[in-house]
């Protein structure tokens, strides 16, 4: 690393990415003390909690297009000023609506301007190994802000209130603008008339019910309902790439060159990336839910389960810069990924009634590294191989991908532990009255008996250490199991798609 290297435009884009990513983490600790202080409902607040980032999804592709338009700078600027009036209205929160407004709309507004603009931004300021380096770092941080979001809920959830979260994120706003003199402005290349209205509408309507309809996933009665929402919304997706092929045929501006995705590293890279955040944020969420509810840690030593992970995802961001000038990408992100894949599949057998915080850590620790090693020379990757006058396409399909990803996993691993539960509780039981219960009995009070478990202190039934307490607990770990299962596949898919990014050194 040269000595003169520019820190102030890296410094800059991992605030605004720690910021973004940790605010859709930090209070999934905290619902309860929302739902009481805001007098409200779970459903409201688990809702706003959902649009946050399905109005970043729905904005992305618009928000790096804007860049061409306004200049980089300045739309990463006009982002920050929404997200921090957002970030004020929310910490000052008197109801659900307010928090909403604040949150999920403003903050979520803020966050679609805001992203693309740090990738390009870090695209346009380094080269080479410094590149490299940059974008490690910047998705290090990305990934730790996933997994210090629930530390930070839980600490704040115990010792102070939801509030500081918010102020705390006020603060950093001030920064980045107290900083942003620093940052080089690119001038605008099109103007507004050029702007894609069709193709905006298309792709947030696409994107919104493709996510909404994943995050209804989650309500087993309305799967239905889940297939017309994706299924219409992919839909809208491919008119989508169509209107931006007939518009680029045509010589008019499209909202995104979907010209990128015939280089193979970018196609593949994206892939990659989407899977890999799929992974990572299924992780995030069911750890949690397993250590709070099974056995049964504060919101504080949940979030402390996570620092190992963070630590090595940090330790391996910073060496994959320097590894990757000796390393081509294409075998340093594969070998990333198996990394993480082997920490998954080391996970697959810790979770039971008697599992220790101490015994997730090998497998959080191989995962951490792994995706340390391949998310910055990934990121790189992808955004070098688009010129430098696509750069704000190339970030905006990159971020998009990004957001899909963390959005996504949480409700599709989710749904898997669920439906785990579902199937791995019917044999349990089985197995432990095999002369007293018949499959038709299971057919009958299965949904009774999930409602149960759902409902009981495990802590109970772990003292007890009867019958019931060996049927929970075969349950539990069957159903954590198959959910750990699902990450492994996203990260063996990140890794086959990453075999396919390309010969080519990065530069």
């Amino acid at each position: 690393m040269k000595k003169n290297f520019i820190w102030w435009t890296l410094l800059i884009a991992s605030l605004a990415n720690f910021i973004i990513i940790v605010d859709a983490f930090f209070l999934t600790v905290a619902i309860t003390t929302l739902v009481r202080e805001l007098h409200t409902t779970v459903q409201v607040i688990q809702a706003t909690l959902a649009v946050y980032s399905l109005v970043i999804a729905c904005l992305l592709l618009l928000g790096a297009k804007l860049q061409d338009i306004v200049g980089r700078k300045r739309t990463f600027l006009y982002g920050t000023l929404i997200y921090g009036i957002g970030t004020v209205i929310a910490a000052f929160s008197l109801n659900a609506p307010m928090l909403f407004i604040g949150w999920s709309l403003l903050e979520g507004i803020g966050a679609a301007l805001m992203l693309p603009a740090s990738a390009a931004l870090i695209s346009s300021t380094y080269e080479g190994n410094e590149r490299a380096f940059a974008f490690g770092l910047w998705a290090a941080i990305g990934g730790i802000a996933a997994a210090v979001g629930p530390l930070l809920g839980g600490i704040l959830a115990t010792f102070w209130s939801w509030r500081v979260g918010f102020g705390l994120e006020a603060v950093i706003v001030v920064l980045i603008f107290a900083l942003s003199r620093r940052l080089s402005e690119e001038p605008p290349t099109i103007s507004w008339r050029d702007l894609d209205v069709v193709g905006v509408a298309l792709s947030a309507a696409g994107f919104f019910l493709v996510v909404a309809g994943t995050l209804t996933l989650n309500d087993l009665g309305a799967w239905e309902r889940v297939l017309v929402l994706i299924g219409t919304g992919a839909l809208l997706l491919v008119v989508f790439a169509l209107w931006q092929r007939r518009r680029i045929r045509h010589h008019k501006v499209p909202l995104t060159d979907i010209t990128l995705f015939r280089a193979r590293a970018y196609s593949a890279g994206n892939a990659a990336n989407l899977l890999l955040r799929l992974s990572l944020a299924g992780i995030v969420f069911i750890i949690p839910i397993f250590l709070q509810a099974v056995t049964g840690v504060s919101s504080f030593m949940t979030g402390v389960a996570f620092i190992p992970l963070m630590i090595a995802l940090l330790i391996t961001s910073f060496a994959s810069g320097p590894l990757s000038a000796r390393l081509a990408p294409r075998f340093l992100i594969p070998i990333g990924i198996l990394i993480a894949l082997s920490g998954s599949l080391l996970l697959r057998g810790v979770f039971s009634l008697n599992t220790h915080i101490v015994d997730i850590f090998p497998g959080t620790i191989l995962i951490g590294a792994g995706l340390g090693l391949a998310l910055g020379p990934l990121v790189n990757l992808i955004l070098s191989s688009a010129p430098d006058e696509k750069q704000a396409d190339a970030s905006g399909i990159l971020n998009t991908s990004t957001n899909l990803g963390e959005s996504l996993g949480t409700a599709v691993i989710g749904v898997l532990l669920i439906v785990s539960i579902y199937s791995a509780l019917g044999p349990a039981v089985e197995k432990a009255y095999p002369t007293q219960v018949t499959a038709q009995d299971v057919k009958t009070n299965l949904p009774r008996w999930v409602d149960t478990l759902k409902t009981t202190d495990l802590q109970v039934v772990k003292a007890e250490q009867n019958t019931t307490t060996q049927i929970v607990n075969e349950t539990m770990s069957t159903a954590m199991q198959h959910a750990v299962d699902g990450i492994s596949l996203f990260l063996f898919g990140g890794f086959v798609a990453s075999l396919f990014v390309g010969r080519r050194r990065t530069a």
